[in-house]
């Protein structure tokens, strides 16, 4: 069966049998070319709920079906986007048969060709996950891929990748779109580019790629689609997205700016004028406890924050990141209105903001979405980690947690449990045995089957809630009209991975996650009108997640910290050179929506948490001398800095230096252009910014040998601003010796 419609340039032959795709052809330029396509889709269907042993909903006794077959003819669906073909299948279960239309979408704007499924309603199952596996069939010759934003080098050969690597989706906690772009190393292969994206925004999936020696890309999708189809609601959830005519990527992230467009994953790409160059500390205060034994207290009360802001404004710090008050509430919430157990005494809270604006220094609020802390959800979570899988571990060694691949979490769930052990008896004493928002909202909240609050160690907030969404806009108007705070950081808001099966959504139980991507852009225009310069800024970076957004995290990122300092133990697939990092930022940034910002780190408080005891700061982790050079390199990427407090130990003199060089309008508004040509040596990271005919120029050696060097790009003249190591500029000549960075004004 082929199926095509005249203003697509594709073409899709499926399979007569199952409908799933087999090939799909372009034609134009007066060329044609197939990829030969293998597709398996299963549901899992049925079975019971319970509480995970690190929270959440675990299913059991469900069943899993991948036997379907076509059942009637095809339907043909014309609108403004675009041709649907909709091939209707049934899943033989033992219960009975399961309806389903398998969706093809030739595109007019975006990419080609989508492809979901629609499952109708009235049907007494219950579907707890959706898996899909993609074969592209490449061809002949060479083969590379380009994943940005996920732990794989630009341009890695296809046939390296050959253990599968996790690929953040569009709503991840790290910035990724789920994109996957494959060309030919050859230029004897003519223009044969393809892209595939997996490209659900409802939900948060769990992806793996990888490759076979012939050429052939293996892709392996968990949906985490649930739903209730007994009720009139249907419901329709994208897999993928392919286009067979894109360009190489040189030219590549253009098209998929359109792209981004034409499903609303824009940037509102008006940060505030402060926020561009500015240096963020994360303030704590109070105490964290960690092993039982070690506490960690920068600033025990809120008075010892005041009395040190003329030590962190020399810093050049210009933004305080003020967090929850440690050990309770912690990263949970009590009461948004409650400011004196959440963050410290009012008439305190009100001084500091006050003596941080007279020295110019913003403060904005740590703000917590997931739910709210009883102690009937902290017996729960304690309980489960004591009967947990690792139980037996929480004493073992842990190390950074986002420094791995992103499918690899059983270093963080060993440290989380370990963080519920230290914390129970501080979050018992401090709350309610029931939390009484429970009782006065119930539908707040997310439920399993038979009604019981869920969570993972708090109540879980289902934020899709519409009234929910007015409570907390009301909280968040509060916090800045009563504090003149300068906006938000929104901590965790997709923390709650798992579904809503309470009656009123368990429709599509699954959209709560992401709900906070609408949330923000309620919330957004109410912010922006009481403090028209008021910062937005939440710690995933997802594309879904920078749609409401001034400022993302940088979680993306962490993993090429240990690649640089450890490259012999880097993958094959990793980046382990300063071109090659030059070269994966250049490719992140540019498919990011268009005005994204990102704060980079090396030390927050993320970092800081999960490892075990004497290996927190980077600066334990690594050398210092390592350490110096990761914080020039992260500090000048474009966008804020940001630094958890402590992790300035032994890199003071950097700070103030660093922070005059972003405070510049060259460094601000300037250009951006990478060190990724042929004459930049592979051990040199470089970065440069241009405004009119003046630059500012980063330029740094990961290396373990000295490097000289005359890159061909203008440098002309110039003046160090800032250095770290043995590094000088005699003319146009970089003289870097090992783990040195110099940034250099000059003009082009």
């Amino acid at each position: 069966m082929l199926i095509q419609h005249v203003e697509s340039s594709h073409a899709c032959a499926l399979n007569d049998q199952t409908g799933l795709p087999a090939s799909f052809t372009f034609s134009g330029g007066g060329t044609t070319h197939t990829v030969n396509t293998g597709v398996g889709l299963s549901v899992e269907i049925g079975g019971d709920e319970q509480r995970g042993a690190t929270g959440g909903l675990d299913y059991v006794n469900t069943h899993t079906y991948d036997a379907f077959e076509v059942v009637g003819s095809v339907q043909t669906v014309e609108s403004a986007s675009g041709l649907a073909f909709h091939v209707p299948v049934e899943f033989a279960m033992i219960s009975g048969p399961m309806r389903a239309s398998l969706v093809y979408r030739f595109n007019r704007f975006g990419p080609a060709v989508s492809f979901g499924i629609h499952l109708p309603g009235y049907q007494n199952v219950v579907v707890r996950n959706i898996r899909l596996k993609v074969q592209l069939a490449l061809g002949d010759g060479s083969w590379c891929v380009t994943a940005p934003g996920n732990c794989l080098a630009s341009a890695t050969p296809l046939d390296v990748v050959s253990s599968p690597i996790g690929i953040s989706g569009i709503g991840g906690l790290r910035g990724s779109s789920g994109l996957i772009h494959l060309e030919p190393n050859s230029d004897a292969l003519g223009s044969r580019a393809v892209a595939l994206w997996i490209d659900d925004d409802t939900e948060v999936p769990d992806i793996e790629m990888s490759g076979t020696a012939d050429n052939v890309l293996l892709v392996a999708t968990e949906t985490n689609f649930a739903a209730d189809l007994s009720g009139e609601r249907s419901n329709e959830v994208r897999l993928f997205s392919l286009d067979l005519s894109v360009p190489g990527w040189t030219e590549f992230p253009e098209t998929f700016e359109g792209w981004l467009r034409s499903r609303g994953l824009t940037s509102p790409g008006t940060p505030p004028e402060w926020s561009l160059g500015a240096m963020i500390y994360e303030a704590q205060i109070g105490f964290s406890v960690f092993n039982e034994i070690h506490r960690y207290s920068p600033y025990p009360e809120v008075n010892d924050l005041i009395a040190d802001l003329d030590r962190i404004h020399a810093l050049g710090f210009s933004v305080i990141q003020l967090m929850p008050r440690q050990p309770y509430p912690s990263y949970n919430v009590h009461d948004y209105w409650d400011i004196d157990t959440s963050y410290g005494p009012i008439q305190l809270v009100k001084d500091l903001v006050q003596e941080c604006h007279a020295r110019n220094i913003r403060v904005i609020f740590d703000v917590l979405l997931h739910g709210v802390l009883d102690q009937e959800s902290i017996q729960a979570a304690a309980d489960g980690v004591r009967s947990g899988p690792f139980a037996e571990l929480i004493s073992s060694e842990t190390g950074d947690s986002f420094g791995t691949d992103v499918k690899d979490w059983q270093n963080y769930l060993i440290a989380w449990s370990r963080h519920i052990a230290d914390f129970e008896p501080y979050w018992k004493a401090g709350s309610p045995l029931v939390s009484p928002l429970i009782e006065q909202h119930p539908d707040w909240f997310c439920r399993d089957s038979s009604g019981k609050v869920s969570g993972v160690y708090t109540k879980a907030f289902d934020v899709r809630n519409r009234e929910w969404q007015d409570y907390f806009i009301s909280a968040m108007t509060f916090l800045m009209n009563e504090l003149n705070i300068d906006g938000f950081r929104f901590d965790a808001p997709t923390y709650n991975e798992f579904a809503n099966w309470a009656p009123w959504a368990r429709g599509r139980a699954s959209t709560s996650q992401l709900a906070c991507v609408g949330l923000f852009e309620r919330l957004r225009p109410v912010l922006k009108s009481i403090k028209a310069d008021a910062l937005l800024y939440t710690e995933p970076s997802g594309h879904a997640l920078r749609r409401s957004m001034d400022l993302n995290y940088n979680y993306d990122e962490q993993w090429l910290l240990a690649s640089l300092t450890n490259p012999a133990d880097t993958k094959p697939w990793g980046v382990r050179s300063g071109k090659g990092m030059a070269t994966w930022m250049r490719d992140r940034d540019a498919v990011l929506p268009r005005g994204s910002l990102t704060a980079h780190h090396i030390d927050s408080h993320d970092t800081f948490w999960w490892p075990s005891w004497g290996k927190k700061w980077r600066r334990e982790q690594f050398t210092l001398e390592q350490v110096r050079l990761l914080t020039v390199m992260f500090g000048g990427l474009p966008g804020p800095m940001m630094m958890f407090s402590g992790g300035e130990v032994g890199i003071e003199d950097l700070l103030p230096a660093l922070a005059t060089v972003k405070r510049g309008d060259v460094w601000r508004h300037g250009r951006v252009s990478w060190w990724c040509g042929d004459d930049t040596p592979e051990s040199v990271f470089g970065i440069t910014r241009t405004l009119g005919s003046s630059a500012v120029s980063l330029v740094s050696n990961v290396g373990a040998e000295q490097v000289s060097f005359r890159p061909t790009n203008s440098v002309r003249g110039g003046e160090i601003a800032m250095k770290v190591g043995r590094a000088s500029v005699s003319g146009e000549q970089f003289d870097l010796g090992p783990n040195s960075a110099v940034v250099l004004a000059h003009v082009v």
